[in-house]
C-alpha cells in the first residue's frame, strides 16, 4: 500500500486529472491512496470571500462552483458528480451573506477554506472511476481530529491509526482507490479545521504513518528537491536523495516542496517519501529516507541552500538578563500568548534576537515584550540557510561561508543548535544574491583554500 498526494497545480486543470489518473493506474497494484489538494488557486480565493462586499459573495462563490463544473464536462464525468458541490456551494453562500459585516472567526475561515478540497476530491474520484479505476470518495474530516487551533490545527495522534485503517482499509481490500483531502481535519466538537498551508503534505504523511504504507508519494510541479530554488539559482541540481532531517530544515526554511512538519510522522515509522513532478512523472525524483549520509553534491558538505524571505528580527535588551534565571521562559510565553512562532534565536549576555515571520500583531507583541526590556523591530529581512550532513563538525565551513557574502550586512548567525544547518539573517533585497553566491561557493565551485 502506498499514498500519493497530489498537489493543486497537479489538479489545476482536466490535462492535470488526466495525468493524475494515468500516473494512478501505474500503481494500480500497490494499493494507492489518494490525497489531493484544491485546483490551483482555489484556495487562495476562497479565503478572499468572507473579505469581499457582502452583494459580491454569492457570485464569487458561484463562479468557484462554475469551474468546478466546467472541469467536470471537460472531464465528460457523470452529470450527478455535480450535486453535493452545488448544495455546498450554496450552503456557502448563505453561510457568506449570513455573515454580513462582522469579521469573520477562525472557525469560519476554516469552514470557508475546506471546500476547495472536498469539491477537487470528489471530481479526482470521478475521474478515477471514469478511467476504469474503481474508486471511493472518503472524507478525511471524521479521521484527522484536531485540537481548537483553528487555521492552524494539530492533529490529535491519539487513535489516529485505528480511525484511519477504518476509514481506509476496506477500500484498498476491495480494490478501489480511496480519495480523499488534505489540509482538513475536524475540532473536538466536529466543526472543521485546517492544518495550514501547505497541509495537504502533512495529512498524507499522517495516514501514511497510520496505515504503514512502503512509502509516500509527494506529487507537486518540480522535479524534486533541489539544491537551491531553480527560479532563483538556475544551476541548482536535483537532490536524488535527502535525509527526512535535511527535508524538514529545507521547508522550515522557505524551500516549498514540503511542509514542514510532513517528515516527522515518517521518521519513526521507518517510511521513505518520494518528491516528484506530475508533470513529468517518468523523472526519479527525490527519495527522501533516514540516512545519515545522503552523499555530497558538491566539494563540501553542503548540499542546499535556501532562504525565507518576509522575515522581522525582534530584538529584546534587558540588563536583567545578566545572571537571570527564567527570562528566555517569559519571553517565549509572550510570543506564545500572541501565537507568534519563532525561527532562529541568538542570545548575548544582556540582549535576545529571534526572527518571526511577517504579517505579525506588532503592536500588541511590543508592548507584552516592553515589559521584559527594550524593544527594537527590524521588518524586511530574510533568513538564509545552508543544510547539510554534520556542517557544524566541518572546520572552515563558517570562515567560507563570510568570505562568500563578505559584502552583504549579515545580521542574526545561528549555529549549532542542529547539526546539519547553518542559518543567518539579511536584508529581504539582499537573500537572493547571498543564495547564488554561496550555491557557486559550495555545489558549483571546487575546492578553494581560503588564504
Amino acid at each position: 500500500m502506498i499514498v500519493m498526494k497530489f498537489g493543486g497545480t497537479s489538479v489545476a486543470d482536466a490535462s492535470a486529472i488526466r495525468r493524475l489518473v494515468g500516473i494512478v493506474e501505474s500503481r494500480r497494484e500497490e494499493g494507492p491512496v489518494v490525497v489531493v489538494s484544491a485546483l490551483a488557486r482555489v484556495s487562495d480565493a476562497l479565503l478572499t470571500l468572507p473579505l469581499l462586499p457582502l452583494d459580491e459573495r454569492r457570485e464569487a462563490v458561484e463562479a468557484l462552483l462554475a469551474r468546478h463544473t466546467t472541469l467536470a464536462r471537460e472531464l465528460e464525468l457523470p452529470t450527478g458528480i455535480m450535486t453535493p458541490l452545488v448544495e455546498e456551494a450554496d450552503h456557502l453562500a448563505t453561510e457568506l451573506e449570513g455573515l454580513g459585516d462582522a469579521a469573520p472567526t477562525g472557525a469560519f475561515m476554516d469552514f470557508v477554506a475546506g471546500h476547495g478540497e472536498l469539491w477537487s476530491s470528489r471530481l479526482v474520484a470521478a475521474a478515477l472511476n471514469a478511467g476504469g479505476l474503481p474508486s471511493s470518495w472518503v472524507d478525511v474530516r471524521p479521521v484527522m481530529r484536531t485540537d481548537f487551533r483553528f487555521t492552524a490545527a494539530s492533529p490529535d495522534p491519539e487513535g489516529l491509526p485505528e480511525r484511519t485503517r477504518e476509514a481506509f482499509l476496506s477500500h484498498v481490500e476491495a480494490g478501489r482507490v480511496p480519495v480523499s483531502q488534505g489540509f482538513l481535519g475536524s475540532a473536538p466538537d466536529g466543526r472543521p479545521t485546517t492544518l495550514g498551508r501547505g497541509g495537504s503534505d502533512f495529512t498524507a504523511t499522517l495516514l501514511g504513518a497510520a496505515l504503514g504504507v512502503t512509502r509516500v508519494e509527494i506529487w507537486t510541479d518540480v522535479d524534486g528537491i533541489m539544491t537551491a530554488d531553480p527560479r532563483v539559482v538556475p544551476e541548482a541540481r536535483l537532490l536524488p536523495v535527502a535525509s527526512h532531517h535535511e527535508a524538514a530544515e529545507l521547508a522550515a526554511f522557505g524551500a516549498k516542496v514540503l511542509h514542514p512538519a510532513t517528515q516527522a510522522p515518517l521518521v519513526n515509522a521507518g517510511i521513505p517519501c518520494v518528491v516528484l513532478n506530475s508533470f513529468a512523472p517518468e523523472g526519479t525524483g527525490t527519495r527522501v529516507v533516514s540516512v545519515t549520509d545522503p552523499g555530497q553534491m558538491g566539494p563540501s558538505p553542503v548540499r542546499a541552500v535556501s532562504c525565507k524571505r518576509g522575515i522581522t528580527i525582534v530584538n529584546v535588551r534587558s540588563p536583567r538578563m545578566l545572571g537571570a534565571t527564567g527570562f528566555l521562559r517569559q519571553l517565549f510565553e509572550v510570543f506564545e500568548r500572541h501565537q507568534v512562532s519563532v525561527d532562529v534565536l541568538a542570545t548575548s549576555e544582556v540582549s535576545v534576537s529571534v526572527t518571526v515571520d511577517e504579517p505579525l500583531p506588532l503592536t500588541a507583541l511590543q508592548a507584552d515584550l516592553g515589559a521584559l526590556g527594550e524593544v527594537t523591530v527590524f521588518p524586511g529581512r530574510a533568513i538564509v540557510a545552508l543544510v547539510g550532513m554534520a556542517l557544524r563538525d566541518t572546520p572552515g565551513i563558517a570562515a567560507r561561508i563570510f568570505h562568500a557574502v563578505q559584502d552583504i550586512n549579515v545580521e542574526v548567525i545561528s549555529q549549532g543548535a542542529s547539526a546539519i544547518n547553518v542559518t543567518f539573517v539579511v536584508r529581504d533585497e539582499e537573500a537572493f544574491e547571498a543564495v547564488r553566491r554561496l550555491h557557486r561557493e559550495f555545489i558549483e565551485a571546487p575546492v578553494e583554500v581560503l588564504a
